[in-house]
């Protein structure tokens, strides 16, 4: 009898290291059983190894938690959520002419184009690809195909989005996991993770925007027919609004002021009755809840208008039918959701929330483990698809020889 496949999903953020495990059953249920959320101590930061030994036990801390709370001994396949700073991507388009007598389109076809268009891509020497993904493709006569296999037609147009990161960097997050024992994992664009985890199939085909706010970044990523069309990185993460409320308000240390933003704080000002003050028992004083709501309503400001700034730049305004959807530690922050519809312009602003997935509560309910939960459920709709590649096993097998 075979046994259901022991999947394991990873997110490395700036300020956690997250891992999931979930059982993909015999009739496609996708079943969570373990998870942690590990500090990285240091070693991460803005999606990039700082520290590679601290890296290393970030992960293995989360990954050994995660195994022993899921009650597994076996792993066959790792997915790994990541992204940085100096992530980046780009549209291209390329057409190629069909050859054969009666103009039928192969996969073979499907793929020259898709290689033909990824090779228009300027990339610096120490840049590696980590995506190429299809957008649409064109036939004369007809546009905006999702799979043009076995259709009619004289010339073949494909577009694609091409995503790269420096080598360096992708070179030193898979050395982590090796040195991890998890070998084999398979890296994933985070905004991919995101949407693989909280987007229903109609809202991704009718356009939509998925906003991921971090620690210390937010990642943007625009969909389209099911495809990535635009994705960007902002400096901005939750350590800023906590680092102003500390810089302007002097409430105690930055611990204190996570704290505060966290019981106390909201996007709207006006929400907070102006009297209501806000006991700093280490500082022997108090703290106007209202102007503490301003710091974070004017940093909340300024990064939903760098989002509507992207959003503009990918030339889809128009084309969002499927809502934003907030992901990340961030989104947690009250009336954010009702703030960002005012600055986007958009009715429907959510905090998103993961699909198609069974298990732990605590974990499917709680947007620190989003991304994980999509590298995880990514994996697992390939296996069920039978075309995600074998892991290689002897690097999950060291894993589990290390840990029991």
């Amino acid at each position: 009898m075979v046994q259901p496949a022991v999947l394991l999903g990873l997110d490395l953020g700036a300020s956690k290291v997250v891992a999931v495990v979930a059982v993909l059953e015999d009739n496609g249920t996708l079943n969570v059983t373990g998870a942690s959320l590990s500090p990285p101590d240091g070693g991460i930061r803005q999606g990039e190894i700082n520290d590679m030994d601290a890296a290393v036990r970030a992960i293995n801390r989360a990954v050994e938690e995660a195994m022993r709370t899921a009650g597994q001994t076996r792993l066959d396949g790792v997915r790994v959520s990541v992204d940085g700073i100096q992530f980046k991507g780009e549209n291209l388009r390329d057409s190629v002419t069909i050859s054969t007598a009666d103009k039928v389109i192969t996969t073979l076809d499907r793929d020259r184009v898709l290689q033909q268009a990824a090779n228009g891509c300027k990339l610096a020497k120490e840049e590696q690809v980590l995506h190429q993904l299809p957008q649409m493709f064109h036939i004369k006569g007809q546009r905006d195909l999702r799979n043009p296999v076995n259709m009619v037609g004289d010339t073949l147009e494909a577009e694609i989005r091409i995503i790269v990161a420096p080598a360096s960097v992708v070179a030193n997050i898979n050395r982590a996991l090796h040195l991890s024992g998890l070998q084999g994992s398979v890296l994933m664009y985070s905004p991919l993770a995101s949407m693989e985890a909280v987007l229903s199939r109609e809202d991704g085909e009718n356009g939509a925007v998925i906003v991921d706010i971090g620690d210390e970044l937010t990642h943007v990523g625009v969909f389209l027919r099911g495809a990535l069309f635009h994705s960007a990185v902002i400096p901005i993460g939750g350590r800023h609004f906590t680092r102003d409320l500390e810089i302007t308000k002097h409430l105690g240390g930055i611990s204190i002021a996570e704290r505060i933003k966290r019981v106390y704080g909201t996007a709207l000002p006006m929400q907070v009755p102006s009297e209501e003050m806000i006991e700093l028992e280490d500082e022997g004083r108090q703290a106007s809840r209202r102007e503490i709501a301003e710091v974070l309503h004017a940093r909340a400001v300024e990064l939903l208008n760098m989002v509507l700034a992207e959003v503009g730049r990918s030339g889809l305004v128009h084309e969002i039918h499927g809502g934003i959807h907030l992901v990340g530690g961030g989104s947690l922050l009250p009336h954010l959701p009702i703030l960002a519809q005012n600055i986007l312009g958009r009715p429907r602003v959510v905090i998103g929330r993961v699909q198609g997935i069974t298990g732990l509560p605590q974990v499917i309910g709680n947007p620190l483990y989003t991304n994980a939960l999509g590298a995880v459920k990514a994996h697992a709709r390939e296996l069920m698809e039978g075309s995600a590649k074998s892991p290689r096993s002897g690097g999950i097998k060291g894993f589990i020889e290390k840990l029991f």
